[in-house]
């Protein structure tokens, strides 16, 4: 992957909607669980109203206790996804890890489901070699309890986890095999999520027009499904693909349309994401002061914002604000800030995002005649492109080997069935010519054996011949 389309990743990612997706009627695995009306209606309502169950749980705090631990875990998995929606990435860790907890070690649908929960708390913190293991698990279990449909959405978590990790390819396979199976399962809620992450993993790779049949498609699923925050998260993607396609126009008017959406719903995380839209889309057609404007509206939400990984993507997008404005020393200012929530990581190396900032420092330094500091920070940038370029290059060759080891499997194979086929062929002239050799043995045996009835034939014949003219002459 080049090193532009993983910014475009990284920065549309901002905004990915949850990968776990479940049902918005109580599930039919569920239907078996002993579990309170409420609890069900509010599971059905968890991904249309998640301040509102949210709220409701709150409100039911002191019946908790009294629930049995299935049913608790059942309610903590409603929590996990509600914090999802919100963007409250440790509280869903909390509620999955203490779900999780309660559960008997016996596999269940309901600790796949807290599986996915807690894989995409981690994810969404970049602990992304723990979510992976998690979507793993998951899919195991869902596999050996043959459940297609949790199975697929393992497998679509697992896709965006490879898209991260630079296994685009993999990733792509995937996705693409998880669409086939949603669309045989004729599953809306699956192919929404699955025609999402599609679009997503087409237009991180520029693939803008794949992706926007895809999004577009997403878009219209979420709709009949009434499934308002992913909605939101699909326009938010869809307006910024078409900001690589040049079309701003058609950016601005979607992210109007999430604003509106989310106003509506009072959705504070997808308002914070709407205007910190309008903001990069403005600064993208050359209008840096509204882009400001923009931006300091988005910022009245920027509590709601948990993630030091998302806090520093949004300083460092102030920054190029600030650079096309010409106010170097705020840029430089909002660039700090970056660094500083990127230090906060506790899990995986920021990557590209590290990268972006020390390009765009060393720029400002040389436009302010600090050509020695800007030196610094190139090279700074120049080694770690370099890692960079180094670790795609281990997986190519990593890649070519296996390529070439499967030719000379291939090759050794392809011999291998020669050699037998020649030996085949040497094994069937052996025993053609045995065959001829009977043959011609037993044509030979046949003749002598004709011969031989022939001469005892004719020496009969003279026998009784003999005998014939002895008696004559004997009369005589």
């Amino acid at each position: 992957m080049m090193l532009g389309s993983m910014f475009r990743y990284h920065f549309l990612l901002l905004a990915i909607s949850a990968a776990i997706i479940f049902s918005s009627s109580f599930p039919v695995w569920a239907q078996t669980l002993v579990v309170p009306e409420w609890l069900q209606q509010l599971d059905a309502q968890k991904h249309r109203s998640p301040e509102s169950v949210l709220e409701q749980l709150q409100q039911q705090q002191d019946v908790f206790v009294d629930l049995t631990k299935t049913q608790q875990a059942f309610w903590l998995n409603i929590e996990a996804t509600v914090y999802s929606h919100l963007g409250r990435y440790p509280e869903q860790q909390q509620a999955a890890q203490r779900g999780l907890a309660l559960l008997e070690e016996q596999p269940s649908l309901l600790q796949v489901e807290l599986l996915l929960e807690l894989g995409y708390a981690r994810e969404m913190q970049l602990a992304l070699t723990e979510a992976l293991n998690l979507y793993r698990q998951a899919s195991d279990t869902a596999i050996a309890l043959e459940n297609n449909k949790l199975r697929i959405r393992a497998m679509v978590n697992i896709a965006a986890i490879d898209t991260l990790q630079d296994r685009d390819q993999q990733a792509l396979q995937a996705l693409k095999q998880a669409y086939q199976e949603a669309s045989t399962l004729q599953d809306k809620e699956l192919l929404a999520e699955v025609n999402a992450q599609l679009g997503l993993m087409y237009s991180s790779l520029a693939f803008e027009q794949e992706a926007q049949q895809f999004l577009e498609q997403a878009l219209t699923l979420y709709d009949e499904l009434g499934w308002q925050r992913n909605k939101v998260t699909v326009l938010y993607n869809l307006a910024r693909n078409y900001s690589y396609l040049e079309n701003f126009e058609l950016a601005l008017q979607s992210f109007d349309r999430m604003l509106q959406s989310a106003q509506i719903a009072n959705d504070l995380l997808s308002m914070y994401y709407a205007y910190s839209g309008l903001a990069i889309t403005s600064n993208e057609m050359g209008r840096p002061q509204i882009a400001l404007n923009y931006m300091e509206k988005a910022e009245e939400y920027l509590n709601v914002i948990q993630s030091a990984y998302y806090l520093s993507g949004h300083h460092y997008e102030k920054a190029l604000i600030y650079q096309k404005l010409q106010q170097n020393s705020l840029a430089l200012q909002q660039l700090q800030l970056s660094e500083e929530y990127l230090q906060k990581l506790e899990h995986d190396d920021p990557g590209n995002m590290l990268l972006a900032l020390q390009l765009l420092k060393s720029e400002l330094l040389a436009e302010q005649g600090q050509y020695q500091r800007a030196y610094q920070n190139l090279q700074a940038f120049v080694r770690g492109f370099q890692q960079f370029r180094d670790k795609e290059n281990e997986i190519e060759l990593a890649k070519l080997r296996m390529g070439f080891e499967a030719e000379r499997e291939l090759a050794r194979q392809t011999l291998l069935e020669q050699e037998l086929q020649v030996k085949a062929l040497r094994l069937a002239e052996i025993n053609r010519a045995r065959q001829i050799q009977w043959m011609w043995l037993a044509i030979a045996m046949g003749i002598i054996a004709l011969i031989l009835a022939l001469f005892m034939l004719v020496r009969k014949n003279q026998q009784q011949r003999r005998k014939l003219e002895l008696t004559k002459q004997e009369k005589s």
